[in-house]
């Protein structure tokens, strides 16, 4: 595996050199253009707010960039430059990305955050995280949409930090089948077989792919097989029926942090094993759609089953089967200068699982068996009208009843509650919108939390979330090129915050427990800014996220109870992140890419110890991408500043880092026929 990548990187060159020396001489034109044109709709691609990658997203009918919501969308040409493996990877272009699982909100331990796949969740809505995305079939996305925060009805409401939702391809009109094999450092060795078309009423898009990689540290493994397939019946010009099957098996093997002692003294060693998992997940789903004379019918099902054999540093050991279904049905009416959605949503998760003692890596010796069950109903309904000509508003809200129950305890977990939200937007000229969003959420405690024997707390209540946020998005021409920019500020404010602390009894034992220790304010400002001067070719982009993050009050749950949080910043929470992106076309088949990505230091614990501070390393990547004909060749270099130290935890008086893999390169190329 060591020679694949010079040997993919030699044939990326010859392909290269062979194409410019069998190219013809260039030929006078007329000046009309043309050119220019291509390069500039080719650097359109290359952006979050450009309208090549916006068209086609839309939220209840409307376009998503005009709806009073902090999103942004990545399109199918930004993912087929960026050839992503980790979500970060394009996530880090995006306002509000954190380095913990959720958006805005660094909180591992807690679903903020809900990964989708054509409008429903990747998995139950309670163990959602921005990197389950990578569980999609990367080879099979149209483009991604990011909306922060509980803005929308449509979305459950424990969104608190938002939804990223991954909108899959559509069947090409004409036949269309692509190869593509990836190879580089790690022992990085992708392939993918693609092809799909359309035969009278039928359209039908297949994918397979694989992934093997190895990381920098001694044992750890990211290998997966994967394939999708889809059918599209159109049963009448007004309505269709889509069918989808995925399946992908998956084995993962994390290593544990490091200290700084040993990192310099190897740092590709083992160390401590986080995580191991082998999985397999299987997902079939069917969707009905039928256009009415005033409105828009939808339904979903979709079944989905997970089989997991591992062990994690929080539960250990485990074999565990996951078996979910999800229900949708909504119907949009539409008026003369509005529309009204509303809807009905049922998940329904199972999840059996085999506890294992936790030195047992093997799963040989004995273990115990329990049963979780998670139930969301749903009901949700959304106005959108035209209170005048420049000024729109969206309201509406979402009712969900949860029920939790767990073979572990003899008690029940009910909660319900219904969340209001209300969006204004209003346009200041054609190219220019300002708008305001309140919206509500909630999320409920898990059974373990509630009912476990030593740690349960059963008066626990759910978090309550009031998010408010105004915003400016638009474009311009000025300073000799056109500006694309969208900003926002934000405050959320989380009340009956779920806490797990270490608390005392009256014996002087210690023990953990979950409490609503308190409120907390998640507030910010995000902001992207873009620039295309005129005649040029060349792009630059800069996401800046500014964020305060701090425990606003912290009740205290017992008198023996040492930390106060009252005022400190939330761990892992840094004021700034900056990604900035310069685009060059140098020709209308080139495309070279330099980013850059920054952050500022944050506490890495709770308490804010000033030798907890962290300053994550500078990261630069650079992407060159060429397109001949049916060919395409890239060579990604990512890394470049070789930082590894990727996230530190500060427990007990010593500082420990999750490592990365260090400066990495790898090329590839693809055909399509």
């Amino acid at each position: 595996m060591k020679n694949v990548f010079p040997a993919v990187a030699s044939l990326f060159a010859l392909c290269a050199s062979a194409h410019l020396a069998a190219a013809p001489e260039p030929t006078q034109t007329p000046n009309n253009g043309t050119s220019n044109i291509l390069v500039e709709r080719q650097i359109e691609s290359i952006t979050v707010l450009g309208k090549a990658n916006t068209d086609g997203a839309q939220l209840g009918g409307t376009d998503l960039k005009a709806l009073a919501m902090n999103s942004h969308v990545v399109g199918r040409a930004e993912m087929q430059r960026l050839q992503f493996v980790d979500p970060d990877e394009f996530l880090d272009r995006i306002p509000g990305e954190t380095q913990v699982r959720n958006l805005r909100i660094p909180n591992g331990s807690k679903s903020y955050t809900i990964p989708m796949l054509d409008g429903i969740p990747l998995e139950n809505p309670y163990q959602g995280a921005t990197q389950r995305l990578d569980r999609t079939n990367t080879f099979d996305i149209q483009r991604v949409e990011i909306i922060k925060g509980p803005a929308s009805a449509l979305y459950p409401n424990n969104a608190f930090g938002g939804v990223v939702n991954v909108i899959s391809r559509d069947a090409p009109l004409t036949p269309e089948t692509k190869l593509s094999i990836e190879a580089g450092d790690f022992n990085r060795l992708r392939a993918n077989l693609s092809t799909g078309g359309t035969v009278k009423d039928l359209g039908y898009f297949f994918d397979i792919n694989s992934r093997n990689l190895d990381g920098l540290r001694q044992e750890s493994v990211n290998n997966r097989q994967q394939m999708s397939a889809k059918g599209i019946y159109q049963l009448s010009d007004l309505s269709k029926i889509v069918a989808r099957f995925e399946y992908l098996d998956e084995y993962n093997v994390a290593r544990g942090d490091l200290t700084s002692e040993q990192i310099a003294e190897d740092k590709t060693q083992a160390g401590s094993l986080s995580s191991s998992t082998d999985l397999q997940q299987s997902t079939q789903s069917l969707k009905f759609e039928h256009l009415l004379d005033s409105g828009f019918l939808e339904v979903n099902l979709v079944r989905r089953e997970k089989d997991t054999i591992g062990a994690s540093r929080f539960s250990g050991p485990q074999d565990e089967n996951d078996l979910s279904y999800h229900a949708k049905l909504s119907y949009r009416h539409d008026f003369n200068q509005s529309n009204l959605i509303s809807g009905f949503s049922h998940y329904r998760g199972t999840q059996d699982t085999k506890q294992y003692n936790r030195e047992d890596l093997a799963l040989s010796g004995p273990f115990t068996t329990f049963e979780n069950q998670l139930s969301i109903a749903a009901y949700f309904m959304q106005y959108q009208f035209d209170a005048t000509e420049k000024l729109h508003i969206t309201t509406g809200a979402r009712y969900e009843d949860i029920q939790l129950e767990s073979s572990l305890y003899s008690q029940q977990g009910t909660f319900s509650d219904i969340a209001p939200k209300l969006g204004i937007t209003y346009d200041l000229n054609s190219e220019h919108l300002l708008w305001l969003g309140i919206s509500a959420g909630f999320y409920a405690p898990s059974s373990s939390d509630l009912f476990d024997a030593e740690e349960g707390n059963p008066n626990l209540q759910p978090e309550e979330a009031t998010n408010i946020e105004l915003g400016l998005r638009g474009s311009s021409k000025a300073l000799g090129g056109e500006w694309h920019y969208d900003t926002s500020v934000y405050h959320n404010e989380i009340t009956h915050y779920l806490v797990t602390q270490e608390l005392i009894k009256a014996n002087g034992d210690e023990y953990l427990q979950t409490t609503n220790a308190g409120q907390v304010k998640i507030k910010g400002l995000e902001s992207v800014i873009e620039y295309l001067p005129d005649n040029a070719n060349w792009r630059v982009g800069l996401t800046h996220t500014y964020a305060d993050n701090t425990y606003d009050s912290f009740i205290q749950s017992t008198a023996g109870a040492d930390d106060d949080l009252t005022g400190k910043v939330l761990q892992r929470s840094p004021k700034h992140h900056l990604n900035a992106r310069l685009a060059w076309l140098p020709t209308e088949q080139l495309t070279l890419e330099l980013e850059g990505d920054f952050y500022s230091f944050y506490y890495a614990d709770i308490v804010n110890s000033p030798a907890s501070k962290f300053t994550r390393g500078d990261r630069l990547n650079l992407r060159v991408n060429y397109q001949m004909d049916n060919w395409r060749l890239w060579l990604h270099g990512l890394n470049l500043t070789d930082t590894m130290e990727d996230r530190a935890t500060y427990s007990r008086g010593e500082m420990k880092f999750r490592t990365v893999d260090g400066r990495t390169f790898y090329a590839g190329m693809s055909y399509t026929f």
